[in-house]
C-alpha cells in the first residue's frame, strides 16, 4: 500500500514538473538569480573586500571566496517564507497559435479522442467549444456574438490547432490546418431553421392535418419558458415540419435523406421521455422545435461519433443492440423515396419481401456471430453506414450490389419461390434436395436442417428467447444458405459451412469427417459417370492449396487466410456439391484468367447478374408465349362471331 502510494506521488510530481506554468515559474526563478549574481559582480568587480548592510549588520566577502547569503530583515523574511502559487494538476496546454480575444487562463479543453475512420474533421459540440473564438466559437456568449457579427465575423476567422481538413470519408486528418472552417453546429442550425422553419402563429401556411389543440401546447411554451433550458428563447418556438427535414437530417445530422421521418419521430420520443423525467409541467409536442433539436445534439449527436450515432438512432432507446425490426422503418421509408423503387410502390406484398430481403442480407454480413441482434463494435467493424450514404445518393438501386440490389432481391426470391411448391413459405428437406438440379448430398441438407446457423430467434410473450424450428428453412434461413453457397470466398459463407461439417463440434475438421462426406460424393460421382477421385488424392490437393496450420486438421481460421479467398470453396464443394467440384476439376484456365478479370467483386454478385438475365429470358418467352396465345383467342373469337352471324351456330351446349 505504502510502495503503491510513493508511486502515485511520483506520477503527480512528474505530471506537475512537466506542467509549461511550472517550468515557466521554474525558468523565471533561475533568470532572477542570474541576474542578481551578474548585479552583485559588478558592483564588486574592482573591490577585493565588499561590505553588504542588511538589517543593519556588516558582512565581509573574502576575495576568491563566494559570498554569503545576506541575511534579511524580519519583513523580508515573511515575504521570502510564502510559498509561490502551485498550477492545478493536468491544466490543458495553451494553443500555440494566436487567437484573437482568446483568454489565456480559459484555454479551449482538449477535444475528446475520436476513433479515426469515424470522425468528423469540424468541431461537433453545439456551441463550438473546441473552435476557440472563431465564428460560433468560444462557447458561451462566443456564438451569440457570432452570429450578431454577421460577415465581420467571418472576415476575422482564424485556425486552431484543433483543426483538421475534411477528407472524403469524413474523416479527420491529424495536423493539418482547415481551408474553409465551417460555423458550429448552433449557427448552421440555426441558418435553417429560419430558412426551412416558421413560428407558431404561421404554422397553418406551411402544414396540413394539424392536430386541433396545437394552438393551445404552443401557447403554453411559449408562457412558460422558464419552466424549459431549451425554449427560453423566441428563436427556440421555431418549427420545422417533418416534410421540411430532409436537409436537416443529410447537411447538420449526416445521415441519408430518407432518414429524416425515423429520425425526426425519434426527436419527439425523446423529448417526451426528457420532460417527463426532469417533471417539467409542459406538454409533449407533436412538431420540432429549434429547441428539442438543441437537446437532441447534445444528447445524441455530439458525444458520438458516425457510427455510433448511426447505431444509436436505429436502436431502440431502451437497448444496447439492433434487432431485426428496428430496420423496417427505414427500408419502408427507402421504398417510398427512392426512384428505383417506385415501380414497386402498387405491390405492397413485394415490398415487404423485398425489406425482408435487405435486412436479412445486413444480418448475414454484419451479425457474424449470427444472434440477431447487431452491436456498435459490429457496426464499426461493417461499411453498413457508407453502403447507407451510397444508396441514398445513387438512382439506380441495382448499382448498390451490398444489400439493397432489386435485381439481388428478385434471383433470391425466385429461387425460394421455385422451391416451395406448396406455397406455404416453408422449404423442407425435400424441396431443398431439388436445389441447383439436385447438385447437394442429402448428407449436407440434413446438416443444414440440424446445424446451420438461422438468422433470426423469436421470442414469447414472457420475453424468453425460442429457437427456430430446425423442421423447414424459412425465407431468411433460405437467404443464409444462398448467399453461403452461391459464394464461398468470404468469412460469413466459411463459417457456415464449417459449422456444418463440423459434425462432433468440436471446432476442428478432421479427416473421419472429410471423408464421411466425401464418400456420398464418390458414390455420385461414379452413378453419373464422372471420373472419381479417391479421397486421399483430393484431400492432399486441398491441403496444398489451404495450407493449414496443423496438417492433422483444419479449423475454421485456415480457410480465413488471404490466399484462401479464392480457394477455400473449392474443399467444401469436394465434400457435398458435386456438380460445381467436377466444373472444379474440369476448369478451363482461360475462363478462371476472365473471371478473375471482369466486373464484379465477389461471386454472389456474378452468379446474380447471371441468373437474373436468365430469369429475365423465361420470363420474356412466358410473355411472348401468352401474347401469341391471345392472338390465337382473338382470332377463334372473331372466326366465331363470323359462324354466329350466318346462322351456322347450333346449342351453346356440348353435345356429350
Amino acid at each position: 500500500m505504502v510502495a503503491s502510494a510513493s508511486i502515485k506521488m511520483d506520477e503527480l510530481l512528474t505530471t506537475w514538473l512537466g506542467s509549461d506554468a511550472v517550468y515557466e515559474s521554474v525558468m523565471r526563478v533561475i533568470e532572477n538569480l542570474k541576474a542578481e549574481s551578474a548585479t552583485n559582480a559588478n558592483s564588486n568587480s574592482n573591490l577585493h573586500v565588499s561590505t553588504s548592510t542588511a538589517g543593519g549588520d556588516v558582512l565581509t566577502t573574502v576575495d576568491g571566496r563566494p559570498p554569503l547569503s545576506p541575511k534579511l530583515s524580519i519583513k523580508q523574511q515573511q515575504v521570502a517564507k510564502k510559498r509561490p502559487e502551485i498550477p492545478p494538476f493536468f491544466r490543458p496546454k495553451i494553443a500555440d497559435v494566436h487567437v484573437e480575444h482568446d483568454n489565456p487562463q480559459n484555454p479551449p479543453p482538449t477535444p475528446p479522442k475520436r476513433r479515426v475512420g469515424s470522425s468528423f474533421a469540424d468541431d461537433q459540440t453545439w456551441d463550438g467549444i473546441y473552435m476557440t473564438n472563431r465564428e460560433g466559437g468560444g462557447g458561451g456568449s462566443g456564438g451569440a456574438s457570432a452570429a450578431a457579427g454577421g460577415d465581420e465575423t467571418i472576415s476575422k476567422l482564424t485556425t486552431h490547432e484543433y483543426d483538421s481538413i475534411a477528407t472524403v470519408d469524413g474523416a479527420a486528418t491529424p495536423g493539418q490546418q482547415l481551408q474553409q472552417p465551417q460555423p458550429c453546429i448552433a449557427i448552421r442550425a440555426r441558418e435553417l431553421f429560419q430558412e426551412l422553419g416558421v413560428y407558431p402563429s404561421a404554422l397553418d401556411t406551411v402544414s396540413e392535418g394539424l392536430p386541433p389543440n396545437l394552438s393551445t401546447i404552443l401557447y403554453q411554451y411559449e408562457r412558460n419558458r422558464s419552466e424549459s433550458t431549451y425554449h427560453s428563447e423566441k428563436d427556440d418556438m421555431r418549427i420545422v415540419p417533418m416534410e421540411r427535414f430532409e436537409r436537416i437530417t443529410k447537411e447538420l445530422c449526416n445521415f441519408p435523406t430518407f432518414f429524416h421521418k425515423p429520425l425526426y419521430d425519434r426527436i419527439l420520443l425523446l423529448w417526451e421521455r426528457y420532460i417527463s423525467s426532469q417533471n417539467i409541467k409542459l406538454p409533449s409536442l407533436p412538431m420540432v422545435t429549434f429547441g428539442m433539436f438543441h437537446y437532441f445534439w447534445d444528447t445524441e449527436m455530439a458525444p458520438y461519433d458516425k457510427d455510433e450515432r448511426f447505431f444509436r438512432l436505429i436502436k431502440q432507446p431502451s437497448r444496447d443492440y439492433i434487432t431485426r425490426d428496428d430496420f423496417f422503418p427505414y427500408i419502408k421509408e427507402l421504398l417510398s423515396d427512392h426512384p428505383g423503387l417506385e415501380f414497386l410502390s402498387d405491390h405492397a406484398e413485394f415490398q415487404d419481401k423485398y425489406a425482408v430481403t435487405v435486412i436479412t442480407r445486413i444480418f448475414y454480413s454484419v451479425n457474424l456471430c449470427h444472434s440477431g441482434r447487431i452491436t456498435v463494435r459490429q457496426v464499426r467493424k461493417s461499411d453498413l453506414l457508407s453502403v447507407f450514404q451510397q444508396v441514398d445518393e445513387e438512382e439506380d438501386i441495382n448499382k448498390v450490389t451490398k444489400y439493397f440490389s432489386y435485381e439481388h432481391f428478385y434471383v433470391l426470391y425466385c429461387r425460394f419461390w421455385e422451391l416451395d411448391h406448396d406455397r406455404d413459405y416453408k422449404i423442407t428437406r425435400e424441396d431443398l434436395l431439388k436445389y441447383g438440379e439436385h447438385s447437394l448430398s442429402h448428407m449436407i441438407v440434413d446438416r443444414i436442417f440440424d446445424a446451420a446457423p438461422r438468422p433470426f430467434e423469436s421470442v414469447d410473450e414472457n420475453g424468453n428467447v425460442v429457437k427456430p424450428s430446425r423442421d423447414y428453412l424459412t425465407y431468411e434461413d433460405f437467404i443464409f444458405f444462398m448467399l453461403s453457397e452461391e459464394d464461398k470466398a468470404n468469412e460469413y459463407s466459411a463459417r457456415y459451412w464449417f459449422s456444418c461439417v463440423d459434425v462432433d463440434g468440436d471446432d476442428r475438421l478432421n479427416n473421419m469427417e472429410m471423408r464421411s462426406f466425401y464418400a456420398v460424393q464418390l458414390h455420385r460421382m461414379q452413378c453419373m459417370g464422372h471420373e472419381v477421385v479417391p479421397f486421399e488424392d483430393m484431400l492432399c490437393q486441398m491441403m496444398d492449396m489451404i495450407k493449414p496450420a496443423n496438417s492433422d486438421y483444419l479449423v475454421v481460421e485456415d480457410f480465413l487466410q488471404p490466399h484462401c479467398s479464392q480457394v477455400a470453396g473449392a474443399l467444401f464443394d469436394a465434400l457435398f456439391n458435386v456438380n460445381k467440384y467436377v466444373c472444379f476439376e474440369q476448369r478451363d484456365p482461360f475462363l478462371e484468367r476472365q473471371k478473375r478479370e471482369d466486373e464484379f467483386d465477389t461471386d454472389w454478385d456474378r452468379f446474380a447478374c447471371i441468373d437474373y438475365n436468365r430469369l429475365a429470358m423465361e420470363e420474356e418467352q412466358r410473355e411472348e408465349e401468352a401474347m401469341e396465345v391471345d392472338w390465337v383467342t382473338m382470332d377463334e373469337e372473331e372466326d366465331s362471331d363470323e359462324y354466329n352471324s350466318l346462322g351456322l351456330s347450333g346449342s351453346s351446349e356440348a353435345p356429350f
